[in-house]
């Protein structure tokens, strides 16, 4: 039964990546830009998502559906899952450098992350590297307050 449940969840990943490249390709793009596109990453994401759930439907895993399910439903994968969705949502109106450290400090919390030293260094470094490799290395604006 598990190997049946991954092919069915496989299949479902490569609708949802198809479902999403129908989106991306109704993203509007400036023809002038010589930055990369506003389709670029969420159709770099459509496409994982149907490479990953092809090669998840034709090499299915040994996990049964209800053990993966309960690693996911504990408390702390919800609230990973909710911490994650108001991310998203709150993306365009936050700081992208305060929104990205905020993420990172409360993820590290959740998943067990006590040291004082690596709770103040790493949501810093995170921010800031991902900040600088999309602002500059990619020169992809993101939402700041400054």
């Amino acid at each position: 039964m598990p190997k049946r449940a991954d092919r069915i969840v496989g299949l479902a990943v490569v609708a949802l990546g198809f479902g999403l490249a129908a989106l991306v390709a109704g993203i509007e793009i400036n023809e002038r830009q010589s930055t990369l596109s506003a389709r670029f990453f969420p159709g770099l994401l459509a496409g994982a998502l149907v490479l990953l759930g092809g090669l998840l439907a034709l090499r299915p895993g040994g996990l049964g559906t209800a053990e993966a399910l309960a690693g996911l439903m504990r408390r702390r994968g919800l609230l990973m899952a909710a911490l994650f969705l108001l991310y998203c949502l709150t993306f365009r109106y936050v700081d992208f450098r305060f929104g990205a450290w905020a993420f990172t400090i409360l993820s590290l919390w959740l998943l067990g992350s006590r040291r004082p030293l690596e709770l103040v260094l790493i949501p810093v470094a995170v921010s800031a590297t991902v900040y600088a490799v999309f602002r500059y290395g990619f020169t992809v604006l993101l939402p700041t307050w400054i």
